[in-house]
């Protein structure tokens, strides 16, 4: 291959890998199933044990969450809860870096950057929420961490609250 070729080649080869790569994962309002390509497995798909507001274990739809934690390649350890029909409802994320929200919070990523414009924020604190979308996220430099669920996709007798990153 001539050096013009590959100069040539180089640049569509990465650009196809990236439109590939664009909508192969898995976020907030996708298929559980999509989970394992945001990183590596850690673990199997767990039952998670939820709490309702008032302390108790929640009965009913919240006992069919289901929760997948992988490993990004940058480290951060991201866990994303299903409901029933398998859809991803909610995410945590604890690690040295912040992750990709575009690729987390997917279709609701949008509406989150518009609510964070509209939100005061703090240097290390960020509470934003708007429209159908709630984002709590903490950080400082190699340590950072935090929540999003999407209100409308949260089983009834689920709280929010208890999730921890």
């Amino acid at each position: 291959m001539s050096t013009f070729s590959a100069r040539l080649f180089a640049p569509l080869a990465g650009f196809a890998l990236l439109l590939g790569s664009a909508c192969a994962h898995a976020g907030l309002g996708r298929p559980l199933l999509d989970a394992a390509q945001d990183g590596k497995p850690i673990g199997q798909v767990q039952r998670v044990a939820a709490q309702a507001a008032s302390g108790a274990v929640a009965a009913g739809d919240a006992s069919a969450v289901q929760a997948q934690t992988v490993q990004t390649p940058q480290g951060v350890t991201v866990t994303e809860y299903a409901n029933a029909a398998g859809t991803v409802f909610a995410i945590t994320w604890k690690g040295p870096f912040k992750p990709d929200l575009q690729q987390l919070l997917g279709s609701y990523f949008a509406p989150y950057v518009k609510a964070a414009k509209a939100s005061p924020q703090q240097l290390n604190l960020s509470m934003v929420k708007g429209g159908d979308i709630v984002v709590h996220s903490a950080g400082r430099m190699r340590g950072f961490l935090g929540v999003a669920w999407v209100p409308s996709l949260v089983p009834a007798g689920f709280d929010p609250a208890t999730l921890q990153p």
